[in-house]
């Protein structure tokens, strides 16, 4: 087997944490990868991989080696993106992961734009609460929000997710406006449910935080949902502002404490850190990042 391709049969293996998954996501056998990493080993001399039924570790020889293998890989890959970039536009399949709310509203509105724009960019968008393994995923990049807690992923900050508590005008003509953040505590509340506290809501303005206690009732993982019920009359729901913008515009959701917001929640595109930027990542950062400065303007 080529020596580069040996090299990536490694790679995959590691990143894959196992060699049935890695021959299954290079597309060829078994027998073909466990032959590529034996004859690696014995080439070099040493063992790369503790292999057992149940697990695979590398030694600390072979956790040296896939470091070098990878920068050695992805230098390679670098060489050849510089020298297509020169003749022709950023090419091949870009494998992203996004929040499934995010994906449904500011990113899918705003990905046929980068569509059609570089065309010779296949884009694999994978909607998802999951906090999913990039490396061992295959994917070039992540849009995150929070604390980011994977040192090993760099990151790209987009933008500051303010919250707003609103609620459909039906809603506040029949239960009143609360006068203050403390007066919550009396309404209905539609919370998120992915929440380390959904039911304790802090409350941010010009005089302060509160951190106020609420009712809920209904509890649901996707602020899409909580969007659609809160404009159904159900109840007060604390929400992203890039979700609700057009409903407060329309008229449709009202802020129902003004001058209040929930905690800014910062949100960033990450990509492995161990990895080369490649052209196609690159254009797709720099697409986010003017989409979502937009969304601020």
């Amino acid at each position: 087997m080529d020596r580069l391709l040996t090299l990536e049969v490694f790679r995959r293996v590691v990143e894959c944490n196992g060699f049935s998954a890695a021959a299954r996501d290079l597309g060829v056998s078994n027998a073909a990868v466990s032959k590529a990493v034996k004859d690696l080993e014995a080439r070099l001399g040493v063992q790369l991989i503790v292999r057992t039924t149940r697990s695979l570790n590398l030694t600390d020889s072979g956790a040296a080696y896939y470091q070098q293998a990878c920068a050695v890989l992805d230098a390679l890959a670098e060489a050849d993106e510089q020298v297509r970039a020169e003749a022709t536009s950023p090419r091949g399949r870009l494998k992203v992961s996004a929040p499934m709310s995010m994906g449904l509203t500011t990113l899918s509105d705003a990905l046929p734009d980068f569509c059609r724009q570089y065309t010779d960019i296949l884009l694999d968008l994978h909607m998802s609460d999951e906090v999913v393994d990039l490396v061992s995923g295959g994917f070039d990049l992540a849009i995150r929000g929070g604390l980011l807690q994977d040192s090993s992923l760099k990151a790209r900050k987009l933008l500051d997710l303010d919250r707003i508590v609103c609620a459909a005008p039906s809603y506040l003509e029949a239960r009143g406006h609360p006068a203050s953040p403390q007066d919550l505590s009396a309404h209905d509340a539609l919370v998120f449910a992915g929440s380390d506290a959904p039911e304790t809501w802090p409350l941010f303005s010009a005089d302060g935080m509160q951190a106020v206690s609420v009712k809920p009732r209904l509890r649901i993982n996707n602020s899409i949902a909580l969007k659609s019920a809160a404009m159904q009359g159900l109840g007060l729901a604390l929400l992203p502002n890039v979700y609700v913008r057009e409903e407060i515009a329309s008229g449709a959701l009202v802020d129902a404490v003004p001058g209040w917001r929930g905690e800014a929640q910062a949100l960033y595109a990450v990509y492995p850190e161990q990895r080369e930027v490649s052209r196609k990542v690159r254009v797709f950062l720099d697409f986010l990042v003017e989409h979502f400065r937009t969304l601020q303007a």
